[in-house]
């Protein structure tokens, strides 16, 4: 009979095996998902043109620079993603109050309300997926996930 501590690494392992092709499959729905989602708000925009503006829209207003590193992006890939929205009416640059050389962007009114129909969209099609789930599953997975996703945690993955 194999020790407990060989039963539970077995167990462990076969876990984070099963979490990490799980994730994998996540990955290629979000990617499929992202790509409908920038399609539904503009027939031409890029995936991660869609990816920049809703962190725009999670954000507000934000910096550029503080964008970049949100994203973990190259800042000049954020730069032409946000020039892109820009001309095409979607963002506002204004310049900083106390350091002129710096800018804040945001949402147009009129993109915000766009990409919150869009955004609302997808929740309800996710809100019907786990419309079957037990309350307290879905309110445990919540605080799983929201643990998992620890921003600091996913910068250095």
């Amino acid at each position: 009979m194999p020790a407990p501590a060989t039963v539970g690494a077995v167990a462990t392992e076969d876990a984070i095996r099963s979490i990490n092709e799980s994730f994998e499959r996540i990955a290629v729905a979000a990617r499929r998902a992202g790509r409908s989602a920038a399609q539904q708000f503009d027939a031409d925009l890029q995936p991660v043109t869609w990816a920049v503006l809703r962190e725009v829209l999670r954000a507000g207003r934000v910096q550029p620079h503080a964008l970049a590193e949100t994203m973990s992006m190259d800042r000049s890939a954020v730069s032409r993603h946000l020039k892109d929205l820009r001309e095409r009416g979607l963002l506002q640059h204004e310049r900083d109050e106390q350091d002129a050389r710096s800018t804040w962007v945001s949402l147009t009114p009129e993109a915000a309300a766009r990409a919150d129909a869009v955004v609302l969209e997808r929740r309800l099609g996710l809100r019907e997926r786990l419309d079957a789930w037990d309350p307290d599953d879905l309110e445990r997975f919540a605080q799983l996930l929201d643990r998992f996703a620890d921003p600091v945690w996913l910068r250095q993955a």
